[in-house]
């Protein structure tokens, strides 16, 4: 999800302008009834933390369709107006703010064991699934199956990246001789975050350390180590 400030600098200057810490006791009031003697601002990154938990915790307690700026605004102690500056409608709300919440896998660097790195990677999409954020996401993938506008964002903003990162891994295992050259496969790309989101929705917990290891060693290597040739 983009930064909150990346905006022109004058929306900038209102949105930092406009955002604030709630107020106590739960209550709620608009933008515009804040003191600003007595309430800090919230900008920037801290602003665009305060929205994505929001929208997680809306999307876990309130579901999809119960899903409001309203309630993102009030959890998040800003406005409306904050929220409409960013994204015009309740899919992109969602999916940016759900993605952001995701581990940040970009700079991750492989240890140089395929094994290793499959299983680093694969327990922080398993962490992923624990609390409030595990039910969000599956409140949107129970969506997506039904929302093509859903399920094209998703796998635009939050499933494709990561997945790059998993070729990425596999690319560098086959230069080094590691895995075959089919590894690359969309099938053997896959199938790693399919079992891992699997055995959540099975058990509806987080899946363990041991389970990562489990379908890293009984389903991953196997099929992507490098083989020798079959004799004739």
């Amino acid at each position: 999800m983009a930064e909150v400030t990346d905006v022109s600098d004058a929306q900038d200057a209102a949105v930092r302008d406009e955002a604030r810490v709630a107020p106590p006791h739960g209550l709620v009031v608009e933008v515009g009834d804040y003191d600003h003697r007595r309430f800090p601002r919230r900008r920037g990154a801290v602003l665009a933390k305060a929205i994505n938990d929001a929208v997680v915790e809306e999307l876990a307690e309130r579901g999809y369709a119960g899903f409001t700026f309203e309630g993102v605004a009030s959890r998040a102690g800003t406005g409306k107006s904050t929220l409409y500056r960013r994204w015009a409608d309740k899919p992109a709300i969602v999916i940016d703010g759900l993605s952001a919440s995701l581990p940040d896998l970009a700079e991750y660097r492989s240890s140089g064991s395929l094994r290793d790195d499959l299983i680093a990677v694969l327990s922080m999409y398993g962490n992923s699934c624990d609390g409030s954020l595990g039910v969000a996401l599956r409140v949107v993938c129970g969506e997506a199956a039904v929302s093509a506008e859903l399920k094209e964002l998703w796998q635009e903003r939050a499933v494709a990246p990561r997945l790059d990162l998993i070729r990425r891994l596999i690319r560098e295992a086959i230069d080094r001789g590691e895995a075959r050259p089919g590894a690359l496969a969309d099938e053997c790309v896959t199938a790693g975050p399919a079992l891992v989101g699997t055995t959540y929705m099975r058990e509806s917990a987080a899946p363990s350390r041991e389970t990562i290891e489990r379908i890293v060693d009984h389903v991953m290597i196997p099929m992507l180590e490098a083989r020798e040739p079959v004799a004739r």
